[in-house]
């Protein structure tokens, strides 16, 4: 009984002190409330209203009015260290409520197996819930990240899924000459285009493409306005790997009256933009989205957007504006296989990618 008492004294005694440490917390960052009284102005930091002790620690904390959960977010590497936690995960609840857990150390830094389920495996964020997006409803994408970053392990983690998937196909270009080799002979040979050898190849296999979006638009009955895919017509994954490459190649050859660079963007643009009701979707890889690149409007069609470590600030607010200052700069020193990802509805989050190992095990799962 005695010990009991001891233990609850203990657990009151570090409710107290929780509070104590969020309100100066908030107050140091300025994740406050200010109204002027007679008296002078008054602060008032959001108030804490349930606290569960962890590991980890979770708050349930109620904003002041004028406050939204990204507030708490963008502020939430200053409060950290405060609340003696290496990061904080914030969640809304409703709307006026945020979930607060305090972590004692990154969730992403062990490795996250690629595992079978519905839908695309993607990644694993930091509450520990995978990311899967069924194929159909996967929207255009754009992945960068700098050499060593894992952005390759992921592309591998992706294509090993699409690879035996009935429902889809994969077809797009790779100016390496690695990524496509143990698609050599598969189903999917066709529509792929490698190396740069006859960089003439790539623009061919995406006028296919475009061509073959084009039947399938003018094959839509007269009461739908999307194709409903099937094992017939099977989503067209276009993966576009270094494409910011492909496209300086296809610039140096450019001549007076030729300019396959500004053929192959068109045909891009023309993916991008119709693709969607097509069963087509676009995947554009590249070591920085630079926007003389990938410009607005590839940006703006792409809404999956994923930044493993990049080599500036600047770069990963290409592709996440409004994310977090203190974010974005830290994940210019990202750890490989860590990015962080933009979709409709939901805050830029962070994530572990999933990890299938190196070139043999992705050629081996191709194979399988």
């Amino acid at each position: 009984m005695f010990g009991r008492h001891r233990h609850d004294r203990e657990g009151e005694a570090l409710v107290e002190q929780l509070v104590t440490m969020w309100v100066r917390a908030c107050e140091g960052a300025s994740l406050v409330r200010v109204v002027d009284t007679v008296s002078g102005p008054t602060i008032i930091p959001p108030k804490i209203v349930d606290i569960t002790l962890g590991p980890p620690t979770i708050l349930v904390v109620e904003l002041q009015p004028g406050m939204l959960p990204a507030d708490v977010v963008d502020l939430a590497p200053r409060i950290a260290p405060h609340m003696d936690a290496w990061g904080l995960h914030v969640e809304p609840i409703g709307h006026r409520h945020v979930r607060v857990a305090l972590l004692d150390s990154d969730p992403l830094t062990g490795t996250v197996p690629l595992l079978a389920g519905a839908g695309l495996h993607l990644g694993r964020d930091e509450s520990g819930a995978d990311l899967r997006i069924a194929p159909a409803d996967l929207p255009h994408a754009v992945c960068q990240g700098v050499t060593r970053s894992g952005k390759s392990v992921w592309t591998y983690s992706l294509l090993a899924q699409l690879a035996h998937r009935p429902d889809a196909l994969i077809a797009g270009c790779d100016p390496t000459g690695l990524l496509w080799r143990p698609l050599a002979g598969s189903r999917h040979a066709d529509r792929l285009a490698s190396g740069l050898v006859d960089p003439g190849a790539h623009e061919k296999v995406l006028a296919a493409v475009v061509a073959e979006m084009d039947d399938r638009i003018r094959d839509l009955p007269a009461d739908r306005d999307t194709i409903a895919v099937s094992l017939g017509r099977p989503l067209l994954f276009v993966i576009l790997e270094e494409y910011p490459g492909l496209l300086r190649v296809l610039d140096a050859a450019k001549t007076r009256g030729d300019d396959p660079g500004a053929r192959v963007r068109a045909l891009v643009s023309r993916l991008l933009a119709e693709g969607a009701k097509a069963g087509v979707r676009v995947v554009i890889l590249a070591q920085r989205a630079e926007a003389s690149v990938v410009g607005a409007f590839e940006r703006a069609m792409c809404s999956l957007r994923i930044s493993f470590r990049c080599d500036n600030r600047a770069s990963v607010e290409l592709l996440h504006p409004g994310a977090p200052p203190a974010l974005a700069d830290a994940h210019t020193a990202a750890l490989p296989g860590i990015a962080l990802v933009s979709r409709p509805g939901h805050p830029v989050a962070r994530i572990r990618a999933p990890y299938i190992g190196g070139y043999p095990e992705f050629a081996a799962a191709v194979a399988a």
